[in-house]
């Protein structure tokens, strides 16, 4: 990393990200915003640490570990390492920008001459912005960022292949640089980490083919054994996460490829669309649209090296996510990773264009969706508005704790009973909620099909024999007597969360497990 004295401007971006952080932090605490399903699936997997897992790969499944371990098991504790590693991907990507700025001031590529510069290519780089000052707005605005904001309040797979990609991205420009093998090795870990954590982190390579392929003076690389070499340093870091899907019939890969539904008809125009729009929910309406607009005016960027190496890494990973949602689906935040890229991409272009002001825009817009996220229920009472689960941003995410509580009771009331449930989200929350008492709870697997990681773990198939407290909402008294040699229907769970919405849960005493 750069060692360089820091300056003022890195002082501000940290007073930033520990001004931002401390208000996540006091308002997560305020809202005490429930587990959504996924997380409680993540964190019943960091029970158990593995090189793999149903459906990702096993790095967030290794941070919760951490966190719960550093900070306890409580909701803030799970989602511990999203609101340290936001931060860390901040102050890469300002090192990132300031170290590019720094190496290339004022280049563009051999290939530009000036007869080629257009009038608006001078009017853009008339003039360089300091190399530190642009590196902070790339860092505060990635910071700011709407996806930021909601992310650094859950726990998702997103949090560490962000902080992977700008790592890749920054050790990219310092091998470009120095060609130094020791920061091409630091790439390919880069790289072999982000795919721990998501498998969308092979989409750098797509960028990094972009780039060098749109760059002439970068061509001599198709034939350096130094990429290929970190190439290799990153599948090698992959290896043991293949190695536990070969032994689980590759159900990670499976996944994958089902979700993308590749299967599907071609050509689905309403997904494109839905995709293309959420964008602007993700990146921020401002940010995204100067990074629209630069998508459609290449010419004005294309000659600077920088931009171009910058947009490479963006513009290419969330145009193949255009194309697949127009060939079958994607959903919004799919292509988030591109953004750390991304958010230097749109800074450092508004400060050369002289546009600073847009950048202060983007700011203060991105902030007060903030605002509305984290203190949405505040809002709405002081309004005098009464959410539905509808409009309630919080109502997929409410409830669970009640329920998780009261069957823990019911447990604790049945010494030697384990819980039981046909839903895997289900599962993963009341067995998060309804710790210790949920501990060995089983997954009633009704398909037959290892289409989960509770299937394929906790499946009640393996473990026939006992008394169970079986929780459902889609379940019949039929369908339970054809699974269980002995059944006693208990008093339905019911909570009434929001006006004409008051979820109910059957319950059942079950004994021995026997095939339908």
């Amino acid at each position: 990393m750069d060692t360089r004295k820091p300056s003022r401007y890195a002082y501000w971006l940290l007073a930033w990200l520990v001004g931002l952080t401390l208000w996540r932090l006091l308002a997560a605490q305020h809202t005490g915003m429930e587990l959504y399903g996924d997380e409680a699936q993540y964190w019943t997997w960091s029970l158990h640490p593995d090189w793999g897992y149903y459906s990702k790969p096993p790095l967030v499944a290794w941070l919760i570990y951490l966190g719960t371990h550093l900070f306890g098991d409580s909701e803030i504790g799970v989602r511990s390492a999203s609101l340290v590693l936001y931060p860390l991907t901040s102050w890469v990507i300002f090192l990132t920008v300031r170290r590019q700025l720094r190496t290339e001031p004022g280049t563009h590529t051999k290939e530009a001459s000036s007869s080629r510069i257009s009038q608006a290519m001078q009017r853009m780089f008339q003039s360089d912005p300091e190399p530190d000052a642009a590196a902070f707005w790339a860092g505060v605005l990635f910071a700011t960022l709407p996806m930021t904001s909601l992310g650094s309040w859950l726990i998702t797979t997103d949090a560490p292949l962000l902080l992977c990609w700008a790592l890749a991205l920054y050790f990219t420009i310092a091998a470009l640089e120095t060609g130094r093998w020791r920061d091409w090795l630091l790439l390919g870990v880069a790289v072999g980490f982000g795919m721990l954590a998501k498998y969308s982190m092979a989409f750098y390579g797509l960028g990094f083919v972009v780039y060098v392929l749109a760059s002439r003076d970068r061509w001599p690389l198709l034939k350096d054994p130094k990429p290929y070499l970190a190439a290799a340093l990153a599948f090698l870091i992959l290896v043991p996460n293949i190695l536990w899907n070969a032994g689980h019939q590759f159900v990670s890969f499976h996944h994958t490829a089902e979700i993308s539904e590749l299967n599907r008809s071609l050509f689905h125009p309403e997904a494109l669309l839905e995709f293309f729009v959420g964008q602007f929910l993700v990146f921020g309406p401002i940010t995204a649209g100067w990074l629209l607009a630069l998508a459609l005016r290449p010419r004005d960027w294309f000659d600077d090296n920088r931009l171009r190496l910058l947009a490479a890494f963006t513009l290419a990973p969330v145009a193949a996510f255009l194309l697949l949602s127009l060939m079958s689906r994607a959903f919004a935040n799919w292509a988030a990773f591109a953004y750390a890229s991304g958010a230097a991409l749109v800074a450092v272009a508004l400060l050369m264009q002289g546009r600073r002001g847009w950048l202060v825009g983007a700011l203060v817009v991105n902030l007060a969706l903030g605002v509305v996220v984290y203190n949405f229920h505040d809002i709405a009472r002081v309004l005098n508005i009464q959410l539905t689960r509808k409009t309630d941003p919080y109502g997929r995410v409410t409830g669970f704790r009640a329920l998780g509580i009261e069957v823990g009771k019911q447990l604790k009331a049945r010494p030697g009973t384990h819980f039981l449930t046909d839903d895997r989200m289900l599962y993963a929350l009341i067995r998060y909620y309804g710790r210790p008492y949920s501990n060995g709870g089983l997954y009633l697997n009704l398909s037959g099909l290892v289409n989960n990681h509770y299937a394929l773990t906790v499946d009640v198939r393996d473990h026939p024999k006992g008394d169970f407290l079986l929780v459902s909402q889609n379940l019949t008294d039929d369908m339970v007597k054809q699974r269980f040699a002995q059944v006693t229907s208990q008093p339905v769970i019911r909570f009434q969360l929001y006006p004409h919405f008051a979820p109910e849960y059957r319950v059942w005493l079950v004994h021995d497990y026997k095939q339908p």
